[in-house]
């Protein structure tokens, strides 16, 4: 279920406007307020009337300019900053970085803040030509000159944290760990017994009518319509998903033409994809990381382990729970929709597929590769370690053609015969 509000919020306080642009409204109107109190006196009988708040009009426009003209400049330079560092994560780690970068709250205060001190600074300049002793408009200008000055270097210090590839990959692991357990707090597990809800008669297809990736489905909305019709919805698509216009949206059984338009709106396409509802991006995410280190040209073969460890303890969230349930039954519970949101095997295999193919010729990342399933099997369900186990048997082959020394044949069948021994341990001892 998804709020569209909350989304399209979302969406739109991301990136280099909205916050940056709030921000220096917020100057604007300090130094409307700023020159306000000044100019009636509100504040004459608190501030003592000598000593550091007394300036007169000379000395506040040369503070002032001085303060516009070095925010102007570092505005400036952080700009230059943050456009190297999209350059090199674009380039080191994984271009799809960017979505995350662009989202970071401390590049958008930065610019924010920067800018409204700027414009605060600016517009004081020019409204202090009526004030005599404008000392509240330039201690506010001093106090915004100062925390802008302690922002930036927290800045400098938050992007040379977020440069290093390890802490990226956490930072994006992390957010995704949580989407996860937010998810499968709310939702039920499947059952073995909620597929034979979908009737086994023909229904009706729903098309698309727009092309590009689901980023969110309204599974509210199609409750309300299916329980309106009396009827039952199976959904095709799911976020992440890319829809082309035309192609099978839905099966409906019993639900009328004129509802479509309802249901056409319970689903959001966009041109890109997005984190939020879609539990794929972020794994897709780690996987390019992997993917990016162990290609011929960057050869980073502990960056490729970094990232396949923390993808681990993602996915064995998923394998600990089980796939939340895709069907959802009514007040008199009757099956009303079938809307499929993390499919395991799917989720697992897109992972460890391109994973395992890369890391063939690599023996080091292979080695660690294995460990990270058997870390998994550990602590998964055990309805759930036949699909590891089926990753470990698709490394057992590729091993057999790609590695010709005894010894390293050796090795890796012992990490596989224990990996594989743990999966099954764990299936038998809890089964």
């Amino acid at each position: 279920m998804f709020d569209r509000l909350a989304i399209t919020t979302r969406r739109m306080t991301r990136g280099f406007l909205f916050l940056p642009a709030a921000l220096s409204c917020f100057g604007i109107v300090l130094a409307v307020l700023a020159l306000l109190v000044d100019s009636l006196g509100w504040l004459d009988g608190i501030l003592p009337p000598a000593g550091i708040f007394e300036i007169d009009r000379d000395g506040a426009e040369s503070v002032l300019g001085t303060i516009s003209g070095a925010m102007m400049t570092v505005l400036s330079l952080v700009y230059s900053l943050t456009l190297v560092v999209f350059t090199l994560a674009a380039g080191n780690i994984a271009p799809r970085l960017l979505e995350t970068f662009t989202d970071n709250r401390v590049n958008q205060v930065t610019v924010g803040l920067l800018g409204a001190t700027f414009l605060y600074s600016l517009l004081a300049l020019h409204g202090i030509t009526n004030v005599e002793a404008p000392r509240v408009t330039v201690v506010a200008g001093m106090m915004l000159a100062t925390v802008s000055f302690f922002w930036v270097v927290y800045f400098v210090h938050d992007t040379a944290q977020r440069i290093m590839v390890d802490n990226e990959i956490g930072r994006v692991q992390r957010s995704l760990r949580s989407s996860i357990d937010r998810l499968l707090a709310d939702e039920p597990t499947e059952a073995d017994g909620d597929r034979q809800a979908i009737p086994d008669r023909e229904g009706r297809s729903l098309p698309a009518v727009k092309t590009g990736y689901v980023t969110a489905v309204d599974a509210g909305r199609l409750m309300d319509v299916a329980c309106r019709c009396d009827g039952f919805i199976q959904m095709l698509a799911r976020p992440g998903r890319f829809l082309i216009e035309g192609e099978p949206l839905a099966i409906l059984y019993d639900i009328p033409e004129d509802r479509d338009a309802d249901l056409h709106a319970a689903v959001m396409v966009s041109d890109a994809r997005a984190p939020e509802g879609d539990i794929q991006f972020s794994i897709h995410l780690n996987v390019e990381i992997a993917l990016k280190a162990l290609s011929p040209g960057v050869n980073d073969a502990y960056t490729a382990i970094s990232a396949i460890d923390h993808l681990s303890g993602s996915l064995a969230r998923i394998l600990q729970r089980g796939a939340p349930s895709a069907l959802t039954r009514d007040k008199d519970d009757t099956p009303r929709v079938w809307h499929e949101i993390i499919p395991l095997d799917e989720i697992v295999g897109t992972a460890l597929h391109p994973l395992r193919r890369a890391s063939a010729p690599n023996l080091l990342v292979m080695m660690k590769f294995i460990e990270a399933i058997q870390r998994m099997a550990l602590v998964s369900d055990h309805a759930h370690t036949a699909i590891l186990r089926v990753h470990l048997r698709l490394i057992a082959a590729d091993m057999k053609r790609e590695v010709e020394n005894r010894d390293d044949r050796n090795a890796i069948a012992a990490l596989l015969w224990s990996a594989r021994r743990t999966a099954l341990g764990k299936s038998n001892s809890i089964g």
